[in-house]
């Protein structure tokens, strides 16, 4: 997902955007929504945006240069070069390098009441101190409402990464109580999520459900996990863990092990890419060597995959799969060497799976029928679904709709993100 990045300069502290400013980006006809909310805090320039169509909301704005009535914007679609008008109630701007160009336009509107109040909150599993914030749905006439704990993909994710931030507000405008933390080592949390296992970080996840749990102040009728990529590993351990999960979703989380996934992950990123199967079942035979590795650690193993991981590093399709630097690259997988099976089999609350159609990270092909056989002998009320279209973050490719330009029959369609993906979410959550 893109972050918009705004440049700041010394001049900044005598100059100030604040408001809300909407509009759009265009490239030769073709429209994306884009919205922008600007304000001082602690003296300092910030904001957040938001392109609704592509499921980006309230994200942070990382930096501003504004100087006179020039603003210099890099943000989801590249580097801009906007004008501000003298009234300062337009931003016009154009790409750096598209082409065709992209043009923004956003103009001055009314500030947005927020359906929710946010809450900055801390809480500790062992020695970890864990922060974030939490969302608390207004307008509810006092009604107990569910609330969902937002479970980490893979890497440094802390409560504003685009994708988990956005996920967080959508739910929450959606009447939901929402808990995102930082993960542990990133943010304000401590901790090292590198060097931990899945079991560690699920443990975070329950002391999260627990710190709800002891919240008296707060309305609350069930109390659950969405866990996205990584995640969906994660959160099904940190539910059998808890007393009193209500619900569990798994958005585009793997049924098959830890090795099983990157594995299909070589393979169908490689596929979509448009690769030969040559070259496809080279990588392949190049990667279960890696995880043979993995397993049995043997020295006759490693001679082999040293011997092949330097014949393949010249190769165009080398990025696609992991070349160790030494024996240490090893260990996260070996703390990792899981397999859901077990876990997924002894779920004990409803369950919501969601797949993205063309997810070349966690394919449905490998994933769907596995999670329902799972899913049936743990006798429990669940729902599988294909969102169609979509990527691994539950998006649509973007390009141009045929062979050339030619307005208004082939034209640009940017990314999407499918109002079934959120409608399915809390069509879940509402039946409780």
């Amino acid at each position: 997902m893109g972050i918009i990045v705004l440049l700041i300069t010394n001049n900044l502290y005598s100059q100030n955007l604040n408001g809300r400013f909407e509009g759009a980006v265009t490239r030769d006809g073709s429209v994306q929504l884009v919205n922008f909310d600007f304000f001082i805090e602690d003296g300092i320039q910030k904001g957040t945006y938001e392109i609704p169509e592509n499921g980006s909301f309230d994200v942070p704005i990382d930096k501003i240069v504004l100087k006179n009535d020039t603003l210099n914007i890099k943000f989801y679609f590249g580097n801009f070069f906007c004008f501000l008008n003298e009234n300062r109630d337009e931003i016009t701007g154009i790409s750096e390098k598209w082409k065709p160009k992209i043009r923004l336009h956003v103009k001055k509107s009314t500030d947005k009441e927020k359906s929710y109040i946010k809450e900055d909150i801390t809480f500790s599993n062992g020695d970890v101190r864990l922060s974030g914030m939490l969302y608390k749905p207004k307008n509810q006439q006092g009604q107990p409402v569910n609330y969902v704990i937002l479970v980490h993909g893979s890497g440094a994710q802390d409560r504003f990464s685009p994708y988990y931030i956005s996920l967080g507000y959508s739910l929450a405008k959606n009447g939901f109580g929402v808990l995102l933390y930082d993960k542990r080592g990133t943010g304000q949390s401590s901790g090292d999520f590198e060097t931990s296992s899945l079991g560690d970080l699920a443990d975070d996840a329950v002391a999260a459900l627990n710190y709800l749990n002891n919240r008296k102040d707060i309305k609350k009728s069930e109390i659950g996990f969405l866990g996205t990529s990584q995640g969906g590993w994660i959160s099904p351990i940190a539910a059998n863990r808890s007393k009193n999960c209500g619900f569990l979703i798994l958005n585009v989380g793997p049924a098959v092990s830890v090795f099983e996934q990157d594995v299909n992950r070589v393979e169908y990123s490689m596929k979509n890419d448009g690769w030969s199967q040559s070259s496809i079942d080279s990588a392949l035979v190049y990667t279960e060597l890696y995880f043979q590795y993995a397993r049995d650690n043997s020295p006759k193993t490693w001679k082999r995959i040293d011997k092949f991981s330097n014949t393949i590093k010249s190769k165009d399709w080398v990025e696609y799969v992991n070349i160790p630097e030494d024996k240490n690259d090893f260990e996260w997988w070996r703390k990792n060497n899981y397999d859901p099976e077990t876990t997924l089999k002894n779920l004990n609350c409803r369950t919501l799976c969601l797949f993205g159609e063309y997810d070349p990270l966690v394919p449905p092909e490998e994933n769907e029928n596995l999670m329902k056989k799972y899913l049936l002998m743990a006798g429990i009320e669940f729902d599988i679904k294909v969102i169609p279209g979509t990527l691994h973050d539950m998006k649509t490719f973007q390009g141009l709709n045929g062979d050339n330009w030619n307005w208004p029959f082939v034209y640009w369609e940017w990314r999407v993100q499918p109002k079934e993906f959120i409608n399915s979410i809390t069509q879940f959550l509402n039946k409780n």
